[in-house]
């Protein structure tokens, strides 16, 4: 029968490895068969029915996708009625297309702890988690943050590990504990052949709208049981009033528990982007320090010319805010950085996406905080500026530019 079998689950003090087998139409999905998780403490003593849930969550939607069946040694009683649940409300997202599939434990365990501390916040070091964690410090929440694009343990990820090192920082600044967990989990399946035979029928890509916060909370749950922390804390990034398919979502994240006790707090959805940039600013505000963000996902450090960046400077500004502060930091006049940016790489930013969907509730901000805003000459531009015209513009020199190299890639990709 088409699925996947948990063939063997190796936990090496803090090193922990999944080798499963794929049969029939999902053997050609997966770039591997082994799955791991490095974590920062020693996870010997976690009973392997919970260990198992990380494996079970990060790929059971792709067994809903496919009309597939999951098989396991051993798994978490909680969890296993826990994921109907979750499959349900995953269900109630895309409900156009039935989500199949099944999961199959030879046994199930009941599990159960006394919690001993309050919470676990999924830190990132961005816009959202800083926020979550804002608004729950006084809870001293468990800093975890989870990186999982790496390809083998031996492999380098310096964007991973600026985070790591910046958060480190963080948490001894704010006097939290932090850990940390390195894995592959979102380089397990071969995205090019996900995209060809199931996201032109969902509309969304296997990271974005099956896999990322199944993968995060559930590699948060072994943490939570060998520490005895009763919640998990997932920061929203879909603010309520959008109805989108998106992995993580207040509805789904929401229904996690596990071991009895423990469960996943999907926090801060009643709040926009600029509800939380509000929450950041304010906070800042109260301290002399700099309190540096990172919202860069792939880089060391914020670049000051993507999307994410521009619309967290712009969101900055509104608030009143020093965007260097922040740890955004910009040489010279703003207005004249992102000018020159505009003119020459325009092409590369989701324009129409930004301004409909992140830009109008800044805008809002921005004409009510006016007197409290000192970069006025950049907001000015910001709000006349014909963002649409320097797209236009920008395609038509790069394409200009590039003529024979964009020829030459469509030549290959016809006869290749």
């Amino acid at each position: 029968m088409d699925g996947v079998i948990l063939r063997e689950l190796i936990v090496k003090n803090k090193h922990v490895e999944y080798h499963f087998e794929a049969r029939g139409i999902l053997r050609e999905y997966f770039t591997t068969n082994t799955f791991f998780v490095d974590y920062e403490e020693d996870m010997t003593n976690v009973p392997k029915s919970i260990m198992t849930i990380p494996f079970v969550a990060s790929l059971i939607p792709l067994m809903w996708l496919t009309d597939t069946v999951m098989w396991v040694e051993e798994l978490d009683q909680t969890f296993y009625e826990a994921i109907f649940k979750i499959q349900a409300a995953y269900q109630r997202l895309d409900y156009h297309y039935v989500l199949k599939g099944n999961l199959i434990p030879a046994k199930i365990v009941e599990n159960s702890y006394t919690p001993i501390r309050e919470s676990l916040l999924l830190f990132s070091g961005g816009i959202d988690a800083n926020a979550t964690y804002i608004r729950i410090k006084e809870q001293k929440p468990l800093l975890f943050n989870i990186q999982g694009w790496y390809k083998s343990e031996d492999d380098v990820n310096p964007a991973a590990d600026a985070d790591i090192r910046d958060i480190s920082v963080f948490s001894k600044k704010e006097k939290v504990d932090f850990s940390y967990a390195k894995s592959n989990f979102a380089v397990l399946l071969n995205n090019t052949v996900f995209d060809k035979k199931i996201k032109k029928k969902f509309g969304d890509s296997w990271w974005h709208g099956f896999q990322h916060s199944m993968g995060f909370i559930s590699i948060a749950i072994p943490m939570a049981f060998l520490l005895k922390i009763e919640k998990i804390y997932i920061a929203s990034s879909v603010p309520m009033g959008e109805y989108v398919k998106c992995a993580s979502y207040v509805t789904t994240d929401g229904e996690f528990r596990f071991a009895t006790v423990g469960r996943c707090i999907h926090d801060g959805s009643e709040l926009t982007r600029q509800d939380k940039v509000h929450v950041i600013v304010s906070y800042a505000n109260q301290g002399e320090n700099e309190y540096p963000i990172r919202v860069c996902s792939f880089n060391t450090h914020n670049c000051c010319a993507c999307d994410k960046c521009f619309r967290s400077i712009l969101g900055i500004i509104a608030e009143g805010g020093d965007i260097r502060k922040f740890g955004f930091y910009i040489d010279g006049s703003i207005k004249e950085h992102f000018e020159l940016l505009m003119k020459e790489s325009a092409q590369t930013f989701n324009i129409r996406g930004e301004s409909q969907l992140h830009w109008p509730a800044i805008k809002k901000k921005m004409k009510e905080n006016c007197n409290n805003i000192s970069d006025k000459e950049f907001v000015d531009w910001f709000l006349d500026y014909d963002f649409e015209n320097a797209r236009k513009n920008a395609l038509k020199n790069y394409y200009k530019k590039n003529f024979f190299e964009i020829i030459s890639r469509k030549l290959k990709r016809l006869f290749c």
